[in-house]
């Protein structure tokens, strides 16, 4: 979940958010798919009277993950509005989602705050579902789903401030080296450094988890994050090649 400035539309839009093009991939179906079919045996354990219905909650996961993204997305498109820099598109896709924005005359601040925009935005929402969780007495699949939005907002606030591209922690190391540096490049080349020590540092961690078995971690866990952090590595590497092919050009 990134913002992605200088980009502009490249595709027509399924339908539009605030003025702002929203495209859902047909990875995101993929997604929702596999959240269905990897939840709704859960949900029957929970609520073994649901029967087939499980899946029907099951699905509702898949919504809210899918709000949870959005709401992350739209929020970065509205702070980069606020600084005048137009939303081209939010597009959700296999890995979460991004949005591309026009930026002019960017600087380190505008492009923190613009940053910050979507995980704040994900943990107001987990702050308010578990505020409002405590004040009703909720049960059941209510309580269920709830408790699903508190979490699912809370991961993806934080995890996204993990500070290396293409996370949008990244943005936050790239513009603390670009006002301490006055080269924007230089801070994109050390948020993908970052972005790198990121993916390093959750696979030990898992691997560390799955030699030492002190908790168990399920094969599908394990495929997931491997996945992540090579898509992860990806995006860093990436910005590395471009910051510094941009930095020898300026020599």
């Amino acid at each position: 979940m990134t913002s992605r400035p200088g980009a502009g539309a490249r595709r027509s839009a399924r339908m539009r958010i605030a003025g702002v093009p929203v495209r859902f991939r047909a990875s995101w179906f993929l997604v929702s798919g596999a959240i269905v079919l990897l939840f709704g045996p859960q949900v029957q354990r929970i609520f073994p009277e649901l029967g087939l219905l499980a899946y029907a909650v099951a699905l509702g996961y898949a919504l809210l993950l899918m709000l949870s993204v959005l709401a992350h997305e739209l929020a970065h498109a509205l702070a980069a509005r606020s600084f005048g820099w137009p939303a081209t598109e939010i597009e959700l896709n296999l890995w979460g989602g991004h949005t591309e924005f026009l930026a002019h005359r960017a600087t380190p601040v505008k492009s923190l705050a613009v940053s910050l925009a979507g995980p704040a935005a994900n943990l107001v929402i987990a702050g308010l579902g578990w505020y409002f969780s405590g004040l009703f007495e909720l049960t059941g699949v209510a309580a269920l789903l709830v408790q699903v939005t508190v979490l699912v907002n809370f991961m993806v606030g934080v995890f996204n401030l993990l500070p290396g591209l293409p996370l949008d922690g990244g943005r936050i190391v790239e513009s603390a080296v670009w006002g301490a540096t006055g080269s924007q490049d230089r801070g994109l080349r050390a948020a993908g450094w970052g972005g790198r020590v990121v993916v390093v540092l959750l696979l030990s961690g898992l691997a560390v988890l799955v030699i030492t078995g002190v908790r168990e971690i399920s094969l599908v866990v394990v495929v997931v994050a491997v996945m992540v952090s090579f898509f992860l590595w990806q995006g860093a590497s990436e910005s590395i090649k471009v910051a510094n092919a941009r930095l020898i050009r300026s020599r």
